[in-house]
């Protein structure tokens, strides 16, 4: 046995290293054990020498390599283009991954796409046509093919340690579509805060953009405020970057200069003075009228007038009035409407202080103002006060409103609708006419002019008239506002009013909330869009309904109502029936199988979503129905490691009562077995795109490591996310996953525990 040993090292110490790689270090680990079973030199086989160089390419994936197509990259349109040296050194190879390029200077990394000499500009690109005069790496050829989207971009960014990588990334950027992008904007800001060397390369097109939408300028001014702290040092990148954003330097021409002290003024109250129309200043003996600004003013009936002179449609205003501020103040209305609503004492109070102060805004509207939740395609006309109601919450005022608006081409740009003279007004309104009639004297001081403003909203509040021209509950008038049908209520709402019949009238709803920090809903909802997009693509029939949200703050934002809803809890007070009863009551013969079908797919995807991400807080409130049998979860303010006072009650995978089987047909049918079916597909098309559901998470984690869901720390947090897709189980061993999943919530003690919780504290049936 020794003797065979030792022959048979001296035979293969003769031999040349196949791939030309140099001698292991002798410190290398010595329990590795070499495979034997297929090595030729432990069966005496001497293979002859191979003249190469020192470094050998390995080409077993060429022939894969060059099935992905190319395309050029389209260069940044804010950067000039830099010429890079040509590499003419024939001695450098790649390694052994086919990554590098055997034209490539020593100067350049394996990892990194540019070179290190000369040293690019800081806002300089790598023009693709540089590329072609040395051989293309990997990375390259995957970033310039069809292959390479968005979240790959995300990936690959975040992931990249190479300056030159980051640059070229940024530049990619420019070719994708605009909507693709702002998916992932929170993630970029976070990174641009968080990260100097992204930042740098990001910037750019964050530029680029900002100079050509005033609504995305003003988007990544409020994702800044919630994920920057405002106490840290304002010359940091993000103060630098809010600070440019609110003084307008990406606008073209001159504008009135903004401190960055007045971005705290984007979302907190702030008392306005009345100020009169214009004031005389005598220069030379010469008497001069000088306009004065009624931004933010309601009681003047120009709040939101940024006092543009520019009369035709231009791609640019010529003026130089501020663009930003009108947007701004409104949203600020917004939010200062639904901080004070949460000091009222009583829900009739709050109700009848919406009203009044919904009416003292449609004073100043029209505006071009819009929606930031939609598309800025938009002005809004009015804001009907009896439509809108105050939610159900116990310490905060949530609320939400129904706008008219004039669908135009670009908010920014397009011609302002003529406001119309013969409102039908409410008595709020009329009284507001009068006291302005009355009491609003030019010749009066700004003191008293302060008193007389808020004389008005105390009469106004005390005057309203609180009878809704729509049913509604009075234990609970939001439930009413949110069950009507959106097509009845949109045709009720038109009929009444002065702008209805204008060709591109349209109704757009939005819920206001203050008071609560919305950053852990806008992930959810990201997770949401990216496991729709997953199942989508692998032709999953699971139905998850995201809603749009937008942090304006760390405690404010704007949320996207779901329509054509009505709770679990409403459900069973209103009908005092079984959810299974409610549906043969609500759907009749051909309706009850598809609603029935709606019911199984929906409660399919957001099962599978409440465990993948581990949703809290599950009770009958936040679980709809919609007029279609669709199961819909909203308020994931608990994901991830938070749950409701930190005591991680809720201990099953999901929530799953009997009611809800006894919908899908009880636990025999076919119903109920197409439900753990499609629990499965879903969670064996979601494993096998887990980077990107993970590449969200991380990034927001990175930077916002204070959030309740991620107070477990990164490690637990990511690595329990990742244990929950199971990428060790066959496809057998999840079929008993599965089973047993359901099986555990079904007959969870802790989720009957909860719901008595909620009844007892909260009376959510």
């Amino acid at each position: 046995m020794h003797e065979n040993a030792s022959t048979k090292v001296a035979v293969t110490t003769s031999v040349t290293p196949v791939h030309g790689r140099p001698e292991f270090s002798k410190h290398r680990n010595s329990n590795h054990q070499r495979n034997l079973s297929l090595d030729f030199r432990s069966m005496g086989i001497v293979l002859p020498t191979i003249n190469h160089p020192s470094h050998h390419r390995n080409r077993s994936l060429d022939s894969v390599l060059t099935k992905i197509p190319e395309v050029d990259v389209i260069p940044s349109p804010e950067c000039p283009e830099p010429i890079c040296a040509p590499i003419s050194d024939p001695n450098i190879h790649s390694d052994d991954s086919g990554i590098g390029s055997s034209e490539m200077a020593s100067s350049c990394s394996r990892e990194s796409l540019s070179c290190s000499e000369p040293s690019p500009s800081k806002q300089g690109i790598y023009d693709s046509q540089t590329f072609d005069k040395v051989s293309k790496s990997f990375l390259l050829r995957l970033i310039e093919s069809k292959l390479f989207d968005m979240p790959m971009a995300i990936m690959y960014l975040f992931n990249s340690k190479e300056p030159g990588v980051q640059r070229y990334i940024g530049d990619k950027l420019f070719s994708f579509d605009d909507n693709s992008v702002d998916f992932f904007l929170p993630q970029l800001i976070s990174m641009y805060i968080q990260m100097d060397d992204i930042a740098e390369a990001i910037d750019p097109y964050l530029v680029h953009r900002c100079r050509k939408s005033c609504d995305f300028s003003i988007k990544c001014a409020w994702l800044l405020n919630a994920f920057h702290d405002l106490n840290a040092e304002s010359k940091s990148r993000g103060g630098q970057l809010i600070s440019t954003i609110l003084n307008e330097h990406y606008k073209q021409g001159p504008s009135e200069p903004t401190s960055l002290d007045s971005f705290n003024l984007l979302t907190k109250k702030t008392h306005c003075r009345s100020r009169s129309d214009s004031s005389m200043v005598n220069l030379n003996g010469i008497q001069i009228v000088r306009e004065r600004n009624f931004l933010g003013d309601l009681s003047s009936g120009m709040a939101f007038d940024n006092r543009c002179s520019c009369t035709e449609q231009i791609a640019e205003c010529r003026c130089g009035a501020p663009r930003m501020c009108s947007e701004v103040e409104f949203i600020k209305c917004l939010t200062t409407l639904g901080r004070d609503l949460a000091k009222q004492p009583t829900r009739e109070a709050r109700t009848t202080y919406l009203y009044s102060q919904l009416s003292l805004i449609n004073k100043n509207l029209p505006a071009k103002v819009w929606i930031p939740l939609y598309n800025c395609n938009h002005h809004i006309l009015s804001i009907p006060p009896r439509v809108a109601a105050v939610l159900n919450s116990k310490d905060k005022a949530p609320f939400i409103i129904y706008v008219e608006v004039a669908e135009v081409e670009d908010a920014e740009r397009s011609p302002l609708t003529t406001r119309v003279s013969n409102l039908r007004q409410t008595r709020s309104e009329e009284n507001l006419t009068r006291c302005e009639s009355q009491d609003l004297k030019p010749e009066i001081n700004s003191q008293n002019m302060f008193i007389v403003a808020g004389d008005i909203r105390r009469r106004l509040t005390v005057s309203t008239d609180i009878k809704s021209s729509s049913p509604t509950d009075p234990e609970d008038p939001s439930a009413a506002a949110l069950k009507e049908l959106w097509s009845e209520k949109e045709k009720r709402v038109r009929e009444k009013s002065p702008y209805g019949g204008l060709a591109n009238w349209k109704l757009l709803p939005v819920i206001v909330k203050t008071g609560d920090d919305l950053r852990q809903e806008l992930l959810a909802s990201q997770l949401l869009l990216t496991l729709h997009s997953i199942w989508m693509s692998e032709l999953v029939p699971l139905k998850v309904f995201p809603y749009k949200i937008l942090c304006l703050s760390n405690d404010a934002g704007l949320i996207e109502p779901v329509l054509n809803t009505i709770s679990l809890h409403q459900i069973k007070k209103q009908n005092k029936n079984s959810l299974s009863m409610y549906f043969e009551e609500e759907f009749k013969e051909n309706a009850l199988v598809k609603a029935r079908q709606n019911f199984i797919e929906s409660c399919a995807a957001y099962s599978l979503v409440c465990y993948l991400i581990q949703v809290k807080d599950r009770h009958n409130g936040n679980i709809l129905l919609d007029n279609q049998g669709n199961l819909i979860h909203i308020d994931f303010g608990f994901i991830l490691s938070a749950s409701p006072k930190n005591l991680g009650f809720e201990s099953s995978p999901f929530k799953l009562t009997s009611e809800m089987v006894d919908v899908m047909g009880g636990l025999d049918s076919d119903g109920f077995k197409y439900f753990k079916l499609l629990i499965l597909r879903g969670l064996i098309a979601s494993r096998k795109h887990m980077d990107r559901v993970l590449s969200v998470v991380q990034i927001m984690q990175s930077a916002n490591s204070q959030l309740p869901c991620f107070r477990a720390g990164a490690t637990a947090v990511i690595g329990s996310l990742k244990c929950r897709f199971h990428l060790n189980l066959t496809e057998s061993q999840l079929i008993s996953l599965v089973d047993n999943m359901v099986e555990s919530s079904l007959h969870s003690i802790t989720t009957k525990l909860y719901d008595g919780f909620q009844y007892y504290t909260n009376g959510i049936l």
